[in-house]
C-alpha cells in the first residue's frame, strides 16, 4: 500500500484538527529557532528530544496558572478547550503528534500536565498545508549558506587575505568575516583539517622612526583573516556541491580542480553500507579505539592525584582498568542514549565491553559537593573495545571512511586485521 502524502493526510483533517496541527507546528518552529541560537552562544544545546516537547496545557484553574503558549494561540483562532482531548487524538491516531501526559511544580503544587510534540510526519502535514518548503539543509560536512558566502569572499581575496576590521563604506563582498563567522571557521577544531580560515596580525608599510629614541624603528600592524590550506581544500574539492545548493552565491570555479573533487551533490549520497553502524554508534568506537591506542582513560591519570594527596599509593586496581571512556564522558563525544548500546549488542558480536568501576576504587576525601549531590556517579562504568571491535575496525576503516568522511579516524594498526573476532 502506498505510504500517504503530506498533503492527502492534511486534507483529511477537518478545520479544527488543521488548526490544532498549524499551532503546534508553529510553537515547534518557534522551539527550533529558540534552540539553535542558544547553540552558537554556549555550544550545543538540549537534543531535540528534548525541546520538542511543548507544553499544550496544564489541569489546574486558568486564573491561577494561566494559559500555556499553545491555548493563547488557539483562543486567538476561537478555538477553545471543548474538544481538545478529541482534536488531539485524531492527530495521535494518524501519527502527526505524540502525547505525554506528566506532572509539573507549580504555585498549586504538583498538577498534571499534557505535552505535545510533532512528528517528522506531522511536520511535513503541516508544511504542505501551510504551504511551506522545508528549509534546505546542506549535506554533513558542508557550510550553511552565510559560511560559505564568507568563504568564497576569502577565497576571492586570495593569500593577501581581508583585514579583521573593515572600514565604514566597505562593500559587503570586501569584508572578512565577522567574529561570529570566525568562530564556526577558525575556532572550531573539530572539523577534520583543521580550521578553514587563521586570523593573524602582520606588518603594513615602511617602518617609521620613534620619534622619542631616534635610530629606533617602528612597524604598523594590521590584525587580517587568511584562507587556510584546509580552507582552500575544502572550497576546491565542494565549489560545484555549493553551485547546486546556493546557486545565487557568485562563487568563481578554478580552470583546474583536485582529481578528488566533488561534481554535484550527488557525491555526498553514500549510504550506509549494510552491518556497519549508524553515525553515533561509529563516532563512539571510534573514541574508544582512540583512547585503546593512546592507553588512555580519564580516571586511571586524574584520580591517583586525589591518593597521593592522602599519603597512599593508589589501588592497582585502579591502574590496571582498561584504556576507554567513562560513562559521564560519553555525552561529550555523541548525545545519543543508545550508541553504548550498538556496540555492545552488535550482531556480529560485542564490539565493546562495559566494566563497572567499584566504589573502592573512587578517590578518598570529598565526595560530595555543599549541596549534598555527589561529585561522582555510584554508577560509574569504563566502557572500552574488545579484540571483535578492533578487527570490526581495521576490516571496515574503509568503508566508514567513505561513509562518514566529516568524521576524523585514526588508521588501524596492522596486527589489528589480523585480530580474530571475539
Amino acid at each position: 500500500m502506498p505510504r500517504p502524502q503530506p498533503a492527502d493526510l492534511w486534507a483529511e483533517l477537518n478545520a479544527r484538527q488543521q488548526i490544532y496541527l498549524a499551532v503546534i507546528f508553529d510553537a515547534d518552529q518557534d522551539a527550533e529557532a529558540n534552540n539553535k541560537g542558544g547553540a552558537f552562544d554556549w555550544g550545543h544545546g538540549p537534543p531535540a528530544a528534548e525541546w520538542r516537547w511543548q507544553t499544550f496545557s496544564l489541569k489546574a484553574p486558568k486564573d491561577v496558572v494561566g494559559r500555556t503558549a499553545i491555548q493563547y494561540a488557539l483562543a486567538q483562532k476561537d478555538e477553545h478547550d471543548q474538544g481538545a482531548g478529541s482534536s488531539l487524538a485524531a492527530l495521535r491516531r494518524r501519527k502527526l503528534i505524540e502525547v505525554m501526559e506528566d506532572y509539573v511544580q507549580t504555585v498549586l503544587g504538583m498538577i498534571p500536565r499534557v505535552r505535545v510534540k510533532l512528528t517528522t510526519r506531522g511536520r511535513a502535514t503541516a508544511r504542505a498545508g501551510l504551504g511551506y518548503t522545508a528549509p534546505t539543509s546542506p549535506p554533513r560536512g558542508l557550510l550553511s549558506e552565510w559560511l560559505w558566502s564568507n568563504l568564497v569572499r576569502l577565497y576571492r581575496a586570495g593569500p593577501n587575505g581581508l583585514p579583521a576590521d573593515s572600514p565604514r563604506g566597505t562593500p559587503p563582498e570586501e569584508r572578512a568575516p565577522s567574529e561570529k563567522a570566525r568562530f564556526f571557521l577558525e575556532r572550531d577544531q573539530r572539523r577534520p583539517g583543521g580550521p578553514l580560515v587563521t586570523s593573524k596580525s602582520v606588518r603594513v608599510g615602511e617602518p617609521y622612526e620613534n620619534p622619542a629614541y631616534p635610530a629606533h624603528m617602528l612597524h604598523r600592524t594590521e590584525y587580517r583573516v587568511y584562507l587556510t590550506e584546509a580552507g582552500r581544500n575544502h572550497y576546491e574539492q565542494h565549489v560545484r556541491c555549493y553551485a547546486e545548493l546556493w546557486p545565487d552565491i557568485d562563487a568563481p570555479v578554478p580552470n583546474e580542480l583536485p582529481d578528488d573533487a566533488h561534481s554535484s551533490l550527488d557525491d555526498h549520497k553514500v549510504r550506509k553500507p549494510r552491518g556497519l553502524l549508524a553515525r553515533a554508534p561509529f563516532k563512539l568506537l571510534v573514541a574508544l579505539v582512540r583512547n585503546d591506542l593512546n592507553n588512555r582513560l580519564w580516571i586511571r591519570k586524574e584520580w591517583p592525584a586525589y591518593w597521593k594527596n592522602r599519603g597512599s599509593e593508589p589501588p592497582e586496581e585502579l591502574l590496571a582498568l582498561p584504556a576507554g571512556i567513562t560513562t559521564n564522558h560519553m555525552h561529550q563525544i555523541t548525545r545519543s542514549s543508545t550508541a553504548s548500546g550498538k556496540l555492545l549488542d552488535f550482531r556480529d558480536g560485542p564490539l565493546a565491553a562495559e566494566l563497572a568501576v567499584p566504589l573502592r576504587l573512587y578517590p578518598p576525601g570529598r565526595r560530595h559537593w555543599t549541596d549534598g549531590t555527589s561529585i561522582w556517579p555510584d554508577d560509574l562504568t569504563v566502557l572500552h573495545v574488545t579484540d571483535a571491535g578492533r578487527a570490526h575496525y581495521a576490516a571496515n576503516l574503509e568503508a566508514y571512511r567513505a561513509a562518514y568522511d566529516d568524521v576524523e579516524v585514526p588508521d588501524a594498526p596492522k596486527e589489528w586485521s589480523a585480530s580474530p573476532p571475539a
